[in-house]
């Protein structure tokens, strides 16, 4: 099929909340809320504990919807087809997106089908975790966890990143080769997406944005 999100993707994207409101149980996280995500930038949204940062990070992917409001990829509302707004994203949440009773191998091949990469070899294996293939996933440290969950990243060429606190339990090393993919990703006009409560070690990045949820209207 042929739609506008196709052929979208061959120019300069943006995804667009819209006046969204969000209500979680008695409590009104957005009101009449906007914001415009640009190609070529990395935003991070950052802010107190329950202030609603994965909140609006399922929101933008779709994941849920606004209690009112809209999220727009491009120029078409993202709910009129979702199946293909999520040919455009990669999106990484809390658990890793994995299944802790299978090897790593296997999960790393399910991340690769689910996000339509290529699968990860010696060549490409900038986490270092073809050596954990025969491991089972539970087994694993939450940094090695981490990492293969990041992995997905290698080879992702789809324009949209997003993930909640993607460098949680990884140590500096992997830490440096993640903002070297970021940085990839931001060069090439994608646009990158990151909840995190520590922000400093974003800020390097020339067009990092920081969208403080505690202050969402300055």
């Amino acid at each position: 099929m042929d739609s506008k999100i196709n052929q979208s993707i061959k120019s300069k994207n943006f995804i667009k909340i819209e006046n969204i409101e969000i209500i979680k149980g008695n409590n009104r996280l957005f009101t009449k809320y906007n914001y415009k995500f640009l190609h070529g930038n990395l935003y991070i949204i950052t802010g107190s504990n329950g202030i609603g940062k994965t909140t609006l990070l399922k929101c933008i992917c779709g994941l849920i919807e606004p209690d009112k409001g809209k999220v727009f990829w491009n120029e078409m509302s993202i709910e009129k087809d979702y199946q293909e707004f999520y040919k455009n994203i990669t999106y990484l949440g809390h658990l890793n997106s994995s299944f802790p009773n299978l090897s790593v191998a296997d999960n790393i091949n399910f991340l690769s089908i689910l996000n339509g990469n290529k699968a990860i070899s010696v060549q490409n294996d900038n986490f270092d975790i073809l050596r954990y293939k025969n491991h089972s996933f539970s087994s694993l440290s939450n940094g090695q966890k981490r990492r293969v969950a990041l992995s997905s990243y290698n080879l992702s060429t789809k324009p949209l990143w997003v993930m909640d606190e993607p460098l949680n339990s990884v140590d500096k090393t992997y830490e440096n080769i993640f903002l070297e993919l970021i940085n990839d990703h931001i060069k090439k006009n994608g646009i990158v997406i990151i909840s995190s409560h520590d922000v400093h070690q974003y800020k390097k990045f020339k067009n990092c944005n920081i969208i403080n949820l505690d202050k969402p209207y300055e």
